[in-house]
């Protein structure tokens, strides 16, 4: 039933129930490998969703959210919608090197772009490689530590689902297009406040606000029910989704949870081999496998680019401003790596094999401006792992994947329809082409 996923379930942490004492007399001294795995690197699996005060999970919220994910009213252009570059037929990712949103046409690694409607002007690919939303919701904060404030994007400008759901909408290549004049701070200031007008004047809309977030709706003057739609409500409603696309049941994690047969024997040797000579646990750790903290760790740069450096990628200084921040990035996690190539913050390897190679050869090929004294110690040294050793890892990391199995299919499925009357996920760029929907009535832009 739809209401089964709302009941955040805590994980048992077995590392203390597996430990098993080996009298003198045992046959060669020593525990099973599988109890010693579990206990030796004290592996836990996810807890309970830690939510917001004020965006705990309710049924039409979580609904709405939902709508709102799929709906291409939110792009400037009305033709990309959140789930353009995070679709569920990409583990909520999109599998290409950078997201192709505004003037986009197509899914995934077949999508291309073009040019605006409004002002002919080229669209580019976006600077950054799409990171999956599967398990945002445990995403850490400052501490590390899962939080309902954890760090969003590669570096890490926003914290929290709820702040980051209003971010994607300004962004030019990402979902505004040119629908919006003036400069482009201008444009992006008014993105927001035109999206809201939008979704105020479609009624389902209204309503479902006004069922979704009952205690904002009592406050709202019954003359204009259309104000229950603001900033906190949009943020709110779809981080109320996202939050719920949690995935618990990996390899790994019913491993962790008692099942020996669950990792094979490779993976259990990559296993190790992760924790230790490869190193791979010193940032990524936890049950998310990851710190949440942000390095620099060499990747080559391709792709358009950021501000700072025209051409480049600062990383997390393009946020803060602050020149030791220089080409450092999100420790992203491993949940699902296997599902969502390519991998780095520029898409820059097409495999693990790769991704593996380069920490094996001490993160070379290396970026250029980016120096040995710029890195971790641990990083720039030579791994000298075996190719057996490499393919163990591999393996491990694929034992990280758990595409939904356990999640109600609606939260995996993308509505039939959506509230604008836009096709889910194209808009009107699909409504052109369809003989079967009205291409823009009633859905002229009001600037």
């Amino acid at each position: 039933m739809f209401r089964k996923w709302l009941i955040a379930t805590g994980i048992l942490v077995v590392s203390g129930i597996f430990v098993a004492g080996c009298s003198d007399d045992d046959d060669d001294g020593t525990a099973p490998v599988s109890e010693d795995l579990r206990t030796r690197f004290e592996l836990t699996t996810l807890g309970p969703i830690p939510y917001p005060p004020d965006n705990h999970p309710r049924q039409e919220r979580i609904a709405l959210g939902r709508l709102l994910f799929y709906d291409p009213i939110l792009g400037g252009e009305m033709d990309v919608a959140c789930a353009t570059c995070h679709h569920p037929d990409f583990a909520f990712a999109d599998r290409r090197q950078f997201g192709a949103g505004a003037s986009g046409v197509g899914l995934g690694p077949d999508r291309l772009v073009s040019r605006s409607v409004y002002t002919n002007e080229e669209i580019s690919l976006e600077p950054r490689n799409s990171p999956t939303i599967f398990n945002t919701a445990f995403n850490g904060d400052e501490s590390g530590e899962p939080s309902h404030m954890g760090f969003q994007f590669w570096d890490g400008r926003v914290m929290g689902l709820e702040e980051q759901a209003t971010k994607p909408i300004t962004s030019r290549v990402e979902m505004r297009g040119d629908a919006y004049p003036g400069t482009e701070t201008e444009a992006a200031d008014a993105a927001l406040d035109s999206v809201l007008n939008r979704l105020r004047e479609i009624p389902e809309y209204v309503t479902r606000f006004m069922e979704a977030f009952p205690d904002d709706a009592a406050l709202v003057d019954e003359n204009h029910p259309e104000l229950i739609i603001d900033k906190s409500t949009y943020g709110r409603a779809i981080g109320a989704f996202e939050r719920e696309l949690v995935t618990r049941n990996s390899p790994f994690d019913r491993y962790v949870r008692g099942d020996d047969d669950a990792l094979d024997d490779m993976q259990k040797l990559g296993l190790e081999v992760f924790f230790t000579k490869a190193k791979c646990g010193q940032c990524h750790t936890g049950p998310m496998f990851s710190d949440f903290n942000f390095f620099p760790v060499g990747v080559p740069q391709e792709g358009v680019g950021k501000e700072v450096i025209p051409g480049d990628d600062a990383g997390r200084e393009e946020f803060t401003g602050d020149p030791a921040d220089r080409f450092a990035f999100r420790t992203p996690t491993l949940r699902n790596v296997e599902l969502t190539p390519p991998y780095m913050h520029d898409g820059v390897f097409e495999s693990l094999e790769e991704v593996v190679e380069f920490y094996d050869d001490g993160c070379r090929p290396r970026h250029p401006s980016v120096t040995d004294d710029m890195m971790d110690s641990i990083l720039v040294q030579p791994l000298g792992l075996t190719a057996e050793e490499k393919q163990a890892l591999v393996e491990f990391m694929k034992a990280l994947t758990d595409p939904g199995t356990a999640l109600d299919p609606f939260l995996l499925s993308v509505p039939d329809r959506v509230p604008s009357g836009l096709a889910p996920v194209f808009g009107v760029r699909a409504l052109d082409a369809s003989s079967t929907l009205p291409a823009h009535e009633p859905y002229e832009l009001s600037l």
